[in-house]
């Protein structure tokens, strides 16, 4: 019996080894299954891209659809006459990013009417006059219309962008309420995207000037120089018929005959003033800069006629023409 004994020993030993061998092969399968589970729900948490505006251009729809090589057929929501962003979006994450909305934040708005025609009336009653001013209204394409009012305006879309791709759309801006060469508007645009709205994210570009419509629209120096002369010519007339109170009217507003031109080209003057200055704003994110550089240079030579415009009024009185 005394040599069973070590030997129930021994088998006791390695029965034991075995299982603490066994413990902790067990728990280091454990513990691995827990950080690849842990790892496996990072993975699925994490969201899906860095989506960033990478540029915005302004541009002409006519101009996209000329491009070499432009699949027309992708662009078919393009709107022809019509502003349109040309937008280049950078996925700078290691996962599909996903762009599924877009926004259109109306910051503000600029209307330039157009410059009445004069009217001289003869006044019921002694001056002076109220003046009031003009009150001013508030790989793919897509197409998004608006009211000219500050707001925002959405259009759903689908774009998946590879992890470090960069890819590029196009988007018409259609105010539907625009008058061609008169309204400029200064917008915001903002992409929204991620698998759902826990994860959702947001890029924003930074705000930008357009012109909405058509080539921005004024009246030429010669036609002010005419509009001068009616007025020079109508207020002599009633003035020999004996009418003493004359008002000068124009763009919903009356001003008294005797500085009537005068106010007329200071009018004339800060339109070309507030024109010039939306095109310069309208530069910064322009694809043709030398087409809005163009207008701005017609502008500036017809601000050098004021001057002269203002001569020509003085000459107008010294003649007589005007009391």
């Amino acid at each position: 019996m005394s040599d069973r004994v070590p030997l129930a020993l021994d088998v006791r030993r390695i029965m034991s080894d075995e299982v603490i061998v066994t413990f902790v092969g067990g728990a280091a399968t454990v513990v691995a299954a827990v950080v690849a589970a842990w790892a496996a729900l990072r993975s699925r948490r994490k969201l899906g891209g860095e989506v960033s505006i990478f540029d915005v251009w302004v541009c002409d729809s006519e101009a996209v659809l000329a491009e070499p090589g432009t699949d027309v057929q992708l662009l078919n929501e393009i709107v022809h006459d019509r502003p349109a962003l040309d937008i280049a979006v950078r996925n700078d994450g290691d996962r599909k990013g996903l762009v599924r909305r877009l926004r259109v934040e109306l910051i503000t708005s600029l209307r330039v009417p157009p410059i009445d025609p004069p009217s001289v009336i003869d006044m019921p009653g002694p001056g002076p006059w109220a003046l009031t001013e003009r009150r001013v209204g508030a790989s793919g394409s897509y197409a998004i219309n608006f009211p000219l009012r500050e707001a925002n305006y959405e259009k759903t879309i689908n774009l998946e962008i590879d992890p470090g791709d960069v890819d590029r759309f196009v988007l018409s801006l259609v105010a539907t309420d625009a008058a061609r060469g008169r309204d400029f508007y200064n917008i915001r645009l903002l992409l929204e995207g991620g698998k759902s709205r826990k994860a959702r994210r947001r890029a924003t570009s930074e705000s930008i000037m357009v012109l909405a419509y058509g080539p921005p629209s004024w009246e030429s120096p010669a036609a002010i120089k005419e509009y001068l002369s009616q007025i020079a010519d109508k207020v002599r007339e009633l003035a020999s018929q004996g009418h003493a109170e004359i008002a000068v009217m124009f763009n919903v507003a009356l001003y008294p005959s005797a500085t009537g031109m005068e106010e007329y080209v200071t009018f004339y003057e800060k339109k070309l003033r507030v024109l010039v200055a939306a095109l310069q704003a309208c530069l910064k994110h322009a694809a043709n800069e030398e087409r809005i550089r163009g207008w701005i240079d017609e502008l500036e030579c017809d601000l050098v006629e004021i001057k002269n415009l203002r001569r020509y009024a003085a000459d107008l009185r010294a003649s007589g023409r005007h009391p």
